[in-house]
C-alpha cells in the first residue's frame, strides 16, 4: 500500500487559502492544492536521494546500518531558479514523530540556504535554495532522523554535496 501524505495537502491548501485572502482571490480560482506539488505551483520533480541507517549508528530500532529509512526529494523551478527539496520517511519510520532535518543549498556553500528541522511523522520540508543566476549550478542536499536534535542522526543519515549539476 503506497502511503498518503496528509499533512503535506493539508499544509499545500492553507497556504492558498492564506495567499487567496490576502489578495483577496476566491480560492475556486487558484485551483487544487495537489496541482501544485510539495514545493508550490512552478516546482518539477528531478529526482531522489535515499536516507539510511548510517554505519556509525548504535541503534537498530530502525534497521541495520543501510537500511533505508527515507528519501530526499529534490524539484527545480525553471521560472525561479530555484530547487526545493522535501525528506520523507519511508517504512519503519513513516508515521513515528521523530527529531528530523532537511537541508539544501547551493554548491559549494559553508551552510545551507534553508532547513527544517523539529519533530514530525511523515515529512521535513520543503525548504530552498536561494535564486541560482545561472543554470547548471550544483545544489547540497542533506537529512537526518533521530531521537532527539543532539542525536539526529542515528536512524538516518544522507549527504548528497554535490548533485543535479
Amino acid at each position: 500500500m503506497k502511503p498518503t501524505r496528509p499533512k503535506l495537502k493539508l499544509k499545500g491548501l492553507s497556504l492558498l487559502a492564506a495567499a487567496a485572502l490576502a489578495g483577496g482571490t476566491s480560492l475556486l480560482a487558484v485551483g487544487p492544492a495537489s496541482a501544485a506539488g510539495p514545493c508550490g505551483a512552478g516546482y518539477a520533480y528531478i529526482g531522489s536521494h535515499p536516507i539510511v541507517v548510517p554505519s556509525f549508528s548504535k541503534d537498530y530500532r530502525y534497521g541495520k546500518p543501510g537500511t533505508k529509512t527515507g528519501s530526499i526529494d529534490v524539484y527545480w523551478n525553471s521560472s525561479l531558479r530555484r530547487n526545493c527539496s522535501v525528506a520523507y520517511a519511508y517504512g519503519s519510520t513513516y508515521g513515528v514523530q521523530m527529531y528530523r532535518l532537511n537541508d539544501i543549498g547551493v554548491y559549494p556553500s559553508i551552510a545551507p540556504d534553508d532547513e527544517s528541522r523539529g519533530y514530525y511523522s511523515y515529512y521535513a520540508g520543503p525548504d530552498y535554495t536561494r535564486t541560482q543566476p545561472v543554470g547548471g549550478q550544483c545544489i547540497s542536499v542533506g537529512a537526518g532522523f533521530g531521537p532527539s536534535d543532539a542525536d539526529k542522526f542515528s536512524w538516518g543519515f544522507a549527504n548528497y554535496p554535490d548533485v543535479h549539476c
